[in-house]
């Protein structure tokens, strides 16, 4: 089931400002980034340059015993059949995931991501930045919408047990202290099964205490009528992303060049319908807030919830 902001009738009116910030929902329209920023699902863009990341180990002859093999499928998260190959062709030994996640940071200053939310008020955000959860402003959020009189079923006691159940404290394994991106923005959008509750209903944590504190109807109501569905798009900088992260993305990234070696193989690994997740566990300030949009038409995960 899709949702669409423009056409519900409990969306609420945004406070004024920042309209300057908005840029086009659809990345081809965009303005191309910058020669330093890492843009996922920009393949075109980077293609050229990660296979010569890569040229001192995957050369042409270890491309064309690739090809020869004609395999059916390929493993982006164990890449254990590229060193193999490039092993037995060159005779070099390589990690090529840990090797291309140490060179894209060398490469580019930032890696261009996605964070999804809903808001009526832009100016935090661009004065402040992102902010990872801190489970007491969430908590104290949660007074503010459904503790106001709209809820008939809300109450403190109830809020305090949806604290108590939900342990956003605990270590680890809680909610606190995380930052979440999509590397593929229109996975977040438009993905089946995916994440497009942040956007219609904002944070999780919240949805999640509203639904301990009110009924399924109040709580998507009441969040519903907050402002619009927001986008941020931002440009992390390398430093700030760890190295593990950076090695999950550069296996995708190489299955999906071999994959365009054969053409039998197909890779959907940068379709809208993959995930592309990441977390931080730093505030983000509003210097690498690139700009904001508010998507028209998002598929809802929790819509029969």
């Amino acid at each position: 089931m899709y949702y669409q902001w423009s056409f519900c009738e409990l969306a609420g009116p945004m406070f004024s400002g920042h309209e300057d910030r908005e840029i086009m929902e659809d990345l081809k329209l965009r303005s191309p980034p910058p020669e330093d920023i890492f843009c996922f699902p920009l393949v075109d863009i980077w293609r050229a340059r990660v296979w010569n990341l890569l040229s001192d180990y995957v050369t042409a002859d270890v491309k064309a015993a690739f090809v020869q093999m004609s395999p059916e499928w390929i493993a982006s998260d164990d890449l254990s059949w590229l060193d193999d190959l490039i092993f037995d062709v060159t005779g070099k030994i390589c990690q090529t995931k840990d090797l291309l996640g140490s060179r894209l940071r060398q490469e580019y200053r930032a890696f261009r991501v996605g964070h999804a939310t809903r808001t009526n008020d832009l100016s935090s955000f661009y004065k402040h930045g992102l902010r990872f959860l801190r489970a007491g402003e969430i908590e104290d959020r949660a007074r503010s919408i459904f503790l106001n009189g709209q809820s008939l079923d809300a109450t403190e006691d109830r809020l305090q047990k949806a604290i108590d159940d939900l342990h956003a404290r605990d270590t680890p394994g809680g909610r606190e202290g995380h930052l979440y991106f999509c590397a593929n923005e229109r996975s977040l959008i438009t993905r089946p099964g995916g994440s497009g509750h942040y956007l219609i209903y904002g944070s999780e944590y919240l949805y999640c205490l509203g639904m301990r504190m009110a009924s399924t109807w109040e709580t998507k109501r009441l969040l519903k009528g907050i402002g619009r569905p927001t986008m941020f798009v931002c440009d992390i900088p390398m430093a700030f992303i760890p190295a593990s992260t950076l090695q999950e993305f550069a296996g995708i990234i190489i299955a999906h060049l071999f994959c365009e070696l054969v053409d039998e193989l197909n890779s959907d690994a940068l379709h809208s319908s993959a995930g592309s997740a990441l977390s931080l566990a730093v505030d983000i300030s509003a210097d690498h807030i690139v700009g904001h949009y508010h998507p028209q038409k998002i598929y809802d995960p929790l819509w029969s919830a």
